[in-house]
């Protein structure tokens, strides 16, 4: 969940609570006079920020260009270059929640025919990994800890999710005990759901269409107590309200599916967190005696 945060200056750059889109960034933070006036402008433009320079919007806001570029930083972005670019493509994302497979299909095509797919892919790829690093460091510790000192670990994943769930919770049974990886949304699967209690962690991965089978998960969680995280590419309205904490990606790419590449980055970091907190050599050697007679 969120908290509240103090009011901003540059120095408090790393402190900024900074999730996934433009609009979580200014809604959740508190600003100076000056830095509240460029706030708004740019919560309510941002269609229109893609064409305008950093003096172009500052002449409309009636702040220095200076000024623009400095509140670009404190809110976790390089620059205005750096901003405009992201909230094109949270646009874009956005735009292909509530379409069909096809639309989506027929969107990306004429939207990237005349560029060079491997370069825009190369683009997209970059940009989905740094997405993962506009969340705090103090989120990615405390999802961490969540799973290290929880009893059982319920990931789940469905849909377009599920590669991500499997892949995250086989490394992490190398690591800790008491993993559980729900990838469907069969009643078998939900059932396992009716035994969590307030000592387990539930982390979902889910990109948006959200459906009805996604809520139903995190229902059973929050109504047993249990810690929830969400590894998301929005600000999932009908899931944030399960979720003591949410993880954001960018998910976009050239075609009508999802980019999970931003949700990888963010779960072997997470991983790789853990491996710093606990002490699992005595597991992996127990793993190898296992598996040995298996291995060619």
């Amino acid at each position: 969940m969120y908290v509240p945060a103090r009011t901003a200056t540059y120095s408090d750059r790393e402190e900024i609570i900074i999730t996934g889109s433009l609009t979580d960034r200014l809604r959740h933070t508190k600003f100076t006079a000056t830095q509240q006036k460029i706030a708004d402008y740019f919560l309510n433009n941002q269609e229109k920020l893609a064409g305008l320079s950093s003096q172009e919007a500052a002449q409309e806001i009636g702040v220095s260009d200076a000024s623009v570029i400095r509140f670009c930083r404190i809110i976790g972005y390089e620059g205005f270059k750096d901003l405009k670019s992201h909230v094109y493509n949270m646009l874009v994302e956005n735009s292909f929640s509530g379409l069909t497979l096809g639309e989506r299909m027929t969107q990306s095509n004429e939207k990237f025919q005349r560029i060079d797919p491997l370069i825009q892919f190369q683009s997209f790829i970059h940009q989905n990994m740094l997405s993962v690093f506009t969340n705090s460091r103090e989120d990615f510790d405390r999802t961490a800890e969540i799973l290290t000192s929880s009893n059982h670990k319920y990931i789940i994943g469905l849909r377009g999710c599920r590669g991500l769930a499997v892949s995250f919770s086989r490394t992490l049974t190398f690591m800790l005990p008491n993993v559980i990886c729900l990838n469907d949304s069969e009643g078998m699967s939900l059932s396992r759901m009716q035994d969590v209690t307030d000592n387990d962690a539930v982390i979902m991965f889910v990109f948006s269409r959200y459906y009805k089978t996604d809520a139903k998960y995190l229902e059973l969680a929050a109504r047993n107590h249990a810690k929830v995280c969400l590894i998301t590419d929005e600000s999932p309205e009908p899931l944030q309200k399960y979720a003591d904490l949410t993880l954001y990606v960018s998910t976009a790419g050239l075609s009508f599916f999802h980019s999970t590449i931003g949700a990888a980055v963010a779960a072997e970091y997470i991983l790789t967190l853990i491996g710093r907190k606990v002490d699992y050599r005595q597991r992996l050697e127990e793993r190898d005696d296992l598996t040995a007679d298996l291995r060619i």
